[in-house]
């Protein structure tokens, strides 16, 4: 008798086999037992009355095992490394954040210099409030907390966790280091910058950074140029461009002006921008993207936050050290007793840029995150003439007006970032077909 437990496939047994004593294969759950004939005389009647038992190779049955498997099209790389078509809303959203987080901490930024009566002050005291600027920018990073808890606990309820042994503590703990000293040296250039030269002058060397996105790009990232993004590149330029008859309230006069340390601190902080940028892709690409390649995992939203927290942290304590050894917390309680609208409204001034920064940086890295460093950094200049237009509506500075450079700036502006999606659009379009 042949008893089979469960499902087993039996591969063709050779007659020679059944003639041993006893054949027994044990495994574990399954047992196949052949009863052996007592003697010659009683197999060859078993031989004769039944049919044979293995008459024919039975069919082999093959499972095909996927190799790659390709995830969900809203992944934003797949197993080779590019990016998947774009996720619009994230894209729309962190676009609404740059415009709306950059005007605001402009136009706070120039309440803040209009109030603080700029023009009284002497050669001595030109400089001061850089580091303070600096600090803004980054200061607000704990209102991000919240926001990475929830989205992190949210992706690791519907995904199982990566262990530990798949992050690069070490590496990412080096980059966003430097990310934070290059946030902090940018942000305390551009602010000496606007203080030492005509804002027009600052605003076209400023510009410049746009010449180096695509470099940095291209060394970095290995981002490859189609024309649509070389057209929209070279708008953007005009759009900065033309944004060098916008006002500034903290605008140095004739006096305080120092062309030679202005240009070189609006150069250099245009490419810590550009720089900024590009490393925030490599660190996304290489590093936060790479945690989820050999899983099913797909890449979520909160890596922006954990990018934003600890290169701000970083760069909070540069600023805030910075800020100590200059001795500007002596100068903010005098600026806040002198500020004409009083205390509250110097209080509000600051805290609303600090809040305004953060919105402008998560929609600055969910762009880099969505798309590229390429398309972030062209939106963030393509907001300039947006502002150039809010502080004529609410300021009253000196010859300040709405006039034609401004509206094509407005023009320009349009059309370099209808050509940057249009590339998108066929980019999308191409992948789906």
């Amino acid at each position: 008798s042949i008893i089979l437990k469960h499902n087993i496939i039996i591969h063709p047994l050779k007659i020679s086999e059944i003639q041993a004593n006893r054949i027994s294969h044990n495994t574990t759950s399954k047992t196949i037992r052949l009863k052996s004939p007592r003697n010659q005389s009683e197999f060859q009647t078993m031989a004769q009355n039944q049919q044979p038992i293995f008459q024919a190779k039975p069919p082999e049955h093959f499972v095909q095992i996927p190799i790659n498997i390709e995830r969900d099209s809203t992944t934003l790389i797949n197993q080779t490394g590019n990016r998947k078509p774009n996720h619009w809303p994230t894209i729309i959203i962190s676009i609404v954040f740059v415009i709306v987080g950059q005007s605001v901490a402009r136009l706070l930024e120039n309440f803040y210099y209009d109030q603080i009566n700029r023009s009284d002050y002497d050669e001595n005291r030109q400089n001061d409030g850089v580091w303070t600027q600096s600090l803004l920018q980054t200061v607000g990073f704990p209102l991000l907390l919240l926001p990475f808890i929830i989205l992190t606990k949210k992706h690791n309820r519907q995904q199982p966790p990566i262990t530990s042994d798949q992050f690069h503590y070490k590496s990412l703990a080096i980059i966003y280091l430097c990310i934070g000293i290059l946030l902090s040296v940018q942000g305390r250039l551009s602010a000496m910058g606007k203080l030492e030269i005509p804002f027009g002058v600052f605003t076209l060397i400023y510009t410049t950074q746009l010449f180096f996105t695509p470099i940095f790009a291209r060394l970095i990232n290995k981002t490859k140029f189609n024309r649509w993004m070389v057209i929209s590149l070279i708008l953007a330029i005009v759009t900065g461009a033309l944004t060098l008859s916008s006002a500034f309230g903290g605008e140095p006069d004739e006096a305080e002006e120092n062309y030679a340390r202005g240009s070189w601190a609006a150069l250099f902080s245009g490419i810590c921008f550009s720089l900024l940028l590009c490393n925030i892709q490599n660190v996304l690409d290489n590093y936060i993207f790479k945690r989820t390649e050999s899983t099913t995992r797909k890449p979520s939203f909160a890596s922006v936050f954990e990018i934003l927290i600890f290169s701000s942290l970083a760069a909070t304590i540069i600023s805030a050290v910075g800020l100590l050894i200059a001795g500007e917390q002596h100068e903010l309680e005098r600026e806040m007793n002198g500020f004409s609208k009083g205390k509250g409204s110097y209080v509000m001034s600051m805290v609303g840029q600090a809040v305004s920064w953060q919105v402008y940086w998560v929609g600055i890295v969910g762009l880099v995150f969505s798309v590229s460093s390429v398309l972030s950094h062209v939106i963030s200049v393509l907001t300039w003439p947006i502002v150039s237009v809010l502080v004529v509506i609410f300021f009253n500075f000196m010859d300040n007006e709405f006039d034609v450079f401004k509206g094509v700036a407005l023009i320009t502006a349009a059309l370099s970032a209808a050509a940057y999606f249009y590339r998108l659009h066929k980019e999308n379009r191409d992948s789906t077909n």
